[in-house]
């Protein structure tokens, strides 16, 4: 996404004579997805899998998990610490959690997580707010839950289960294939509340104001709203709802809106709820419409009592695929590339006409900045990455004197990344001899830095994962491991190229080009310290030649018609591959919050670690 310079950015006023903030500071980390890799479950029979003599045994999840999974659930446990060391060195006091600050909501993972930030809390005066996202809870109410995918001390993989799950249940326990502790059950609101309440979600006697759609009572019986079976109004419960406005320093308030939607359904004769990961705020409106009169009341009020208003939640209330959205359908299909998650136009305007100025959100792992135009206002969303997926980073904000600057601070260097490295070696030891089938690429195990290793992650989800579930058969049978040189070939494209960019195309192959694009649909900006100049000449050139040569001159047998349909894929992945080249700036920008003020983009490179 390379950036428009100049590129001016406008925001309609909350209020003309804001009180001013000096230098405060917010941090927004969403989706830290945490795992405690020193759960223990050593009383259940499980003892982890060692690393040495001089380490705790750890309880973690297999590489072979990991790589199949958007985020990673081990070494971000190290991650969160850098980020968290990195906040206090900048000596920000403020820290919001915008959703799945666990991973699924389990006890052992909430009471881990809680350890750490109080912690920080007590050494460095940190205040944290969270608010939750779909993996924390799963569903509003305890559930089982579990993992198949532990690591054994052979390096084999253990399922640890929640007593009240089936394979518990029905199973007789076997140390070396099933655990079952309750520290692995689904957490509902309830048991997150008392695990996490000191982190916003529960009144706290050192905010200047502290409120909830409801009212001022932190109880969760009084901050409920009635969800029912679709067409059935019969078949209804009492949900809760976690959302708040706090005012932790004066004339600064946070919103933290929970736009978490857990559709109810009978299954078997039972009323049980779906997960919320695809209903964001599209399913917010119909099933919340109780949330956006809040928003619109607050936003008013804020205005009134010259208050800088900032919003938060887990999901994006914006676009966050700079434009692409038809073009995306067009080649991969309207349910491809977690497209169910993206807000509606109408949705988006409805959001907008709040009166709302400034959205951070999460839950897509992903780097973006988005505009969201309605008749009356601008809304601004932005969207932050996961330091447990690529490219590791957290969102900074900054308020002074009426400006608010959002910077990008990665985090690519974190301590003992590396330390899990034996585990995951011992691992693809046991594949290699019983499984190999399942083996996976261990040169992801040479990784140097944090950085690398989450790219290498990236690159291994799109092998196993995105690839096979999202891009065109023809691609991955015919054109994946060919040239871009071979690729001008095949479609009988005649062109006339100086020698070094015909040698250029013959170095990038289809899959290098694939993986790249996913390198900047997650990180935006941020991937161009991993996509060089030249490959990005060597693309450019690539877009350029399938545009101006936009026939399809081949036989029209069945072969031929193959190749015109893999052409015109080729084209559109090209072209939507250069329009997120061409995307707002996601590294660094500044939003008037006080007046309908031009101001430029900020960002020259980004901060890091």
């Amino acid at each position: 996404m390379k950036l428009l310079l100049p590129l001016i950015l406008c925001i309609v006023t909350t209020t003309l004579h804001a009180t001013p903030l000096s230098n405060t500071q917010i941090a927004f980390v969403p989706d830290i997805h945490f795992h405690d890799i020193y759960g223990d479950f050593s009383t259940e029979g499980f003892e982890g899998i060692e690393l040495g003599k001089a380490e705790k045994p750890v309880s973690i999840r297999s590489m072979q998990a990991q790589i199949h999974s958007t985020r990673l659930f081990n070494e971000n446990y190290f991650a969160l610490i850098a980020t968290l060391d990195d906040i206090a060195a900048k000596g920000v006091k403020l820290v919001a959690l915008p959703g799945d600050f666990t991973d699924d909501g389990q006890p052992v993972h909430l009471q881990g997580l809680k350890t750490i930030l109080d912690g920080y809390a007590k050494k460095h005066g940190m205040r944290f707010f969270a608010i939750p996202g779909n993996h924390d809870p799963v569903k509003p109410f305890k559930s089982a839950g579990g993992k198949a995918d532990f690591l054994g001390l052979e390096g084999q993989q253990v399922g640890i289960y929640s007593t009240d799950h089936p394979r518990c249940e029905h199973t007789s326990i076997d140390n070396n294939s099933l655990v079952c502790s309750d520290k692995i059950a689904h957490a509902g609101y309830k048991e997150i509340v008392e695990i996490m309440g000191a982190f916003g979600l529960l009144p706290d006697n050192r905010d200047l104001l502290w409120e909830t759609p409801f009212g001022k009572a932190g109880s969760l019986d009084e901050r409920r709203y009635t969800q029912c079976v679709k067409n059935d109004k019969t078949s209804c419960k009492q949900v809760p709802d976690t959302s708040y406005l706090v005012e932790p320093v004066k004339g600064l308030w946070l919103l933290a809106i929970d736009a978490n939607v857990y559709i109810p359904q009978f299954k078997n004769g039972t009323m049980v709820f779906q997960g919320s990961g695809n209903a964001g705020y599209n399913k917010v409106l119909t099933e919340k419409p109780f949330l956006l009169d809040w928003i619109t009341k607050v936003v008013k009020r804020a205005k009134q009592q010259n208050k800088t208003l900032i919003a938060f939640s887990h999901f994006p209330m914006g676009e966050f695929y700079d434009g692409q959205t038809q073009s995306i359908k067009s080649l991969f299909g309207d349910s491809a590339f977690q497209l169910a998650r993206e807000p509606s136009i109408d949705t988006r305007k409805l959001l907008a006409e709040t009166g709302l100025k400034l959205h951070i959100g999460g839950h897509m792992h992903m780097n973006d900045t988005f505009v969201i135009e309605s008749e009356h206002n601008t809304l601004f969303n932005i969207q932050a990455p996961s330091i447990a997926a690529y490219r590791p980073a957290y969102k900074l904000v900054t308020l002074n004197n009426q400006l608010a600057k959002v910077d990008t601070i990665t985090i690519d260097n974190v301590a003992q990344f590396d330390l899990l490295f034996s585990a995951y070696h011992k691992e693809h030891d046991y594949l290699l001899k019983n499984a190999p089938e399942q083996l996976w690429n261990n040169r992801i195990l040479t990784a140097k830095s944090y950085h690398s290793y989450s790219k290498m992650h990236l690159q291994a989800l799109a092998k196993w994962r995105f690839i096979p579930r999202e891009w065109p058969q023809g691609f991955r049978e015919q054109v994946l491991n060919m040239s871009l040189l071979e690729i001008t070939a095949l479609f009988n494209i005649d062109i006339q190229l100086p020698k070094a960019q015909r040698q250029g195309l013959q170095t990038k192959s289809v899959l290098d080009f694939i993986i790249d694009f996913y390198l900047v649909r997650n990180a935006g900006t941020l991937a161009f310290t991993d996509i060089s100049q030249a490959t990005q000449h060597i693309y450019q050139t690539m877009t350029n030649i399938l545009n101006n040569n936009t026939g399809c001159n081949v036989s029209s047998d069945t072969k031929g018609e193959n190749i015109c349909q893999l052409k015109s894929a080729l084209t559109q992945a090209f072209s939507i591959y250069d329009n997120l080249n061409h995307a707002l700036p996601d590294k660094c920008l500044i939003i008037d919050i006080s007046e309908n003020k031009p101001l430029q983009n900020c960002a020259v490179d980004t901060l890091s670690l």
